[in-house]
């Protein structure tokens, strides 16, 4: 799948119409992405009917989180899912800097919401460590990584171990990802994943400024969606 996120009910229009796949609802998207409002919330799923994860996300000052943050957040969780949200975008570290799946649970209890962990996991203290963790917990579905922190872009060879340790978990891959580096970036990943049977095709990829002229504060591009969705088709079709 090809998930791109939307700040806005115009973003999340535009994705649709250009052929994305899935759409992450954010604001301040210059923050790394926080949790959007009740009203844009409601507007993108009667707008659109291609699958709309949510963020969970009280402040882009760390992935360790108050008790106040917490409840803030499950506040937000009951509401979405009163809304008709089914799945949502939460990333929370404990103090040892894994993933705090108590917290999370707190969040998304008396909801059925399933969930993506997202990039706090780039900053856990072992992130192969956190992946086994995250296996056990029947919400998470999703793990959105570029494989660690310290470089730019995407780091293939932790990505590709995080694909073979997720096992059953679907990863989305990010971090400056486009119409000019999509192909790349795929055909690394999937020659360092040959011999890891299954697992070639076990992974989605995530963008943002890519479709925005990398710029967070511009609105997502119609031409540059359907330019990297055409580049994603294309890729797919010739795995087909």
């Amino acid at each position: 799948m090809l998930e791109i996120i939307a700040g806005s009910l115009q973003d999340a229009i535009t994705i649709e119409e250009c052929g994305g796949n899935r759409i992450e609802l954010v604001q301040s998207l210059g923050e790394g992405g926080l949790t959007p409002s009740y009203g844009l919330v409601k507007k993108v799923l009667t707008h659109v009917i291609i699958p709309v994860n949510v963020m969970l996300r009280t402040n882009s000052r760390s992935f360790h989180c108050s008790m106040h943050d917490i409840d803030v957040m499950k506040e937000d969780a009951l509401i979405f899912h009163e809304l008709g949200v089914r799945h949502v975008v939460l990333g929370i570290l404990d103090i040892h800097g894994m993933p705090d799946l108590r917290a999370m649970e707190y969040i998304l209890e008396n909801t059925d919401l399933t969930m993506t962990f997202h990039r706090a996991i780039d900053e856990s203290r072992d992130i192969m460590e956190a992946v086994k963790r995250l296996k056990t917990y029947r919400r998470c579905t999703h793990i959105l990584t570029s494989g660690g922190l310290g470089q730019e872009g995407v780091n293939i060879g932790i990505v590709r171990d995080i694909i073979v340790k997720a096992q059953g978990m679907r990863v989305i891959v990010a971090s400056g990802i486009d119409a000019r580096n999509l192909n790349a970036i795929r055909n690394e990943l999937d020659f360092s994943l040959l011999g890891d049977e299954g697992e070639a095709d076990n992974y989605d990829f995530h963008v943002g400024t890519g479709v925005r002229g990398k710029d967070y504060r511009n609105p997502v591009s119609e031409d540059e969606v359907k330019e990297l969705v055409a580049i994603y088709n294309h890729a797919q079709d010739r795995v087909l």
